[in-house]
């Protein structure tokens, strides 16, 4: 009864691989990780060349994974984890906060980021989180996250576009290939005054030419081409 009740914490156990080119780390997450009665650390390697072959041998449930691997750099190690194993749980523990680091990693779709000098309570916390199918993401990389998404979003969303009611009457009569002259004198005002309305028509829609303002006017609906009969 006693050895079945072992066998079966044996099998409950958390299987850790650590993948870090520095020995010293490794060292250390292994005396961090194999005080808990919970979490086994089954292998240590220092590259993700080859882990193919590994991975059969050692079974882990989770990848601590460094992104900095000798020549191997940023986010190719977790690429090429990924190659090797798909569905593996993986979190990224490493020195870099760069965002595009960061950002990169997540858009792989990797399960964890955290900074090296974590406590121990925190890399304990993420690998059982982890491994039970959640994600494990530290606060400083939770907001960068946050922000990147932020700034994306801005990015995404072009205000507005007014013109005032001068402009749309000039954009109006470039859309139907007037010239500087015919405007001004369709409007009643001087030929230069049209001229500057131009370029603030070219400078609200970004465009380089008239034939380009009037395309771009179009396809957002600022205006529209009536048909020549």
């Amino acid at each position: 009864m006693i050895g079945g009740a072992m066998s079966e914490q044996t099998e409950a156990r958390i299987r850790v691989l650590i993948v870090d080119d520095h020995s010293v780390v490794r060292y250390g997450l292994r005396h961090i990780l194999e005080s808990e009665s919970d979490i086994e650390v089954v292998g240590e390697l220092d590259t993700v060349t080859g882990i193919d072959s590994a991975l059969p041998e050692m079974k882990p449930d989770v990848v601590l994974l460094d992104l900095e691997l000798g020549d191997i750099k940023g986010v190719d190690a977790l690429r090429m984890l990924h190659d090797a194993a798909p569905d593996m749980r993986v979190i990224i523990y490493t020195s870099h906060d760069e965002e595009d680091r960061i950002v990169q990693a997540a858009e792989l779709g990797v399960d964890g980021y955290l900074l090296k000098g974590s406590p121990k309570r925190e890399i304990v916390d993420a690998i059982r989180s982890v491994s039970d199918g959640g994600t494990a993401i530290e606060p400083a990389v939770a907001a960068t996250l946050m922000q990147h998404m932020n700034k994306r979003s801005t990015k995404s969303e072009k205000p507005a576009i007014h013109f005032s009611k001068r402009e749309g009457q000039v954009l109006e009569l470039l859309a139907a290939g007037k010239t500087n002259r015919n405007i001004g004198e369709t409007l009643f005002i001087s030929e230069s005054t049209v001229k500057f309305h131009v370029h603030a028509i070219l400078s609200k829609l970004d465009a380089g030419n008239r034939t380009e303002a009037v395309s771009i006017a179009v396809q957002q609906g600022l205006i529209t081409l009536e048909a020549n009969d």
